[in-house]
C-alpha cells in the first residue's frame, strides 16, 4: 500500500468517499511541484496567461476585483485544499487578481496533466467535478445573502458558509475556526464598511453569540444564525450516485481488450 503525506486535498475528498492508492497516487503527482508563498504573494494575475490548475496544499488565498470607486472586492475565497482555477479552464486568461491571504503553499498543475485524470481516473475526476457543483451552489447562497439580507445577517451568513466549508477539509474545531481577515477585509467580502463590521461584531459578542480572539471566531448561537438566516450547507451531502466505480477500465482500454478477446 502507498504511503502518502498528509494532504489537504485527499482529507477533502474522503469527506465523500474513499480514495483508492491509485487516486491518491495521482494527488501526490498533481502536488508534487510545491512553491512556498508568503502572505500577499500573486498566484495569478488578472490578464495572465492560464496555463493549468492550481492545488492549494495549505494557506489561503482570495479572489480580488477592483471597484471603479478605487475599493477592492472579495470575490471568493480559497482554502486549503481546493484546487484554484477549475472556474478558468474554459479560458485562456484570468480574470481577476488571486493572491494568497495567509503564508502558504501552492503546487501548479498543467492543463494537459489532466486529460490523464478524466481518462484513467474517472471517479477522481467525477469526484472533482461534483465538489466544484457544491462550491457554485455555495456561491450563489452567497450572492443570494448579497442582495436579500440585512448587515447583520450577511455578516452571519458569511461566517456560517465560512465555518462550513472549513469543516469539509477537516480544518477547524466545530464551532471555532480561523479567520485570517482584518475587519476591512470582511466587509470587502460581504459588501459592507469596516466601521460597520466593526458594530455588527462588538453586538454579536456582546449579545453572547459569538467569541472572538484574534485570529479565531467561536460561534455560540450558531443554530439560531442557521434560522435566522435560512441558512443551507451545500456541503452536507454530495450525490455519489453516478460516480463510476474507481477501477473502472478507460474506454480505450476497453477496446483493446474487446479486439485482444476476439
Amino acid at each position: 500500500m502507498s504511503e502518502h503525506s498528509p494532504s489537504c486535498l485527499v482529507s477533502r475528498l474522503s469527506r465523500f468517499v474513499t480514495l483508492t492508492d491509485r487516486e491518491c497516487d495521482f494527488i501526490a503527482e498533481m502536488e508534487r511541484d510545491e512553491r512556498p508563498l508568503t502572505k500577499g504573494s500573486l498566484v495569478v494575475g488578472a490578464g495572465d496567461l492560464t496555463e493549468g490548475i492550481v492545488v492549494l496544499k495549505s494557506g489561503w488565498a482570495v479572489v480580488t476585483a477592483d471597484i471603479a470607486d478605487g475599493r477592492s472586492q472579495i470575490l471568493r475565497i480559497y482554502l486549503p485544499g481546493e484546487i484554484i482555477g477549475l472556474a478558468e479552464l474554459g479560458a485562456s486568461e484570468a480574470h481577476h487578481r488571486i493572491a494568497m491571504q495567509t503564508d502558504g503553499t501552492i503546487c501548479p498543475f498543467p492543463r494537459k496533466g489532466l486529460a490523464p485524470l478524466i481518462v484513467d481516473y474517472p471517479r477522481l475526476a467525477a469526484l472533482l467535478i461534483g465538489i466544484g457543483s457544491l462550491d457554485q451552489i455555495a456561491l450563489r447562497h452567497h450572492a443570494s445573502s448579497l442582495g436579500s439580507m440585512d448587515a447583520a445577517r450577511k455578516l452571519k451568513f458569511f461566517l456560517l458558509q465560512l465555518r462550513s466549508r472549513l469543516a469539509v477539509a477537516n480544518v477547524g474545531l466545530g464551532n471555532r475556526f480561523h479567520v485570517p481577515f482584518s475587519q476591512v477585509e470582511i466587509g470587502q467580502a460581504v459588501g459592507l464598511t469596516s466601521i460597520y463590521v466593526n458594530k455588527m461584531l462588538r453586538s454579536f459578542v456582546a449579545a453572547g453569540e459569538i467569541e472572538i480572539e484574534r485570529p479565531y471566531f467561536r460561534l455560540l448561537a450558531r443554530e439560531k444564525w442557521e434560522e435566522e438566516t435560512d441558512f443551507v450547507d451545500a456541503f452536507v451531502e454530495l450525490d455519489t450516485s453516478w460516480f463510476p466505480p474507481p477501477d473502472a477500465v478507460p474506454a480505450t482500454d476497453a477496446a483493446d481488450d474487446a479486439r485482444v478477446g476476439a
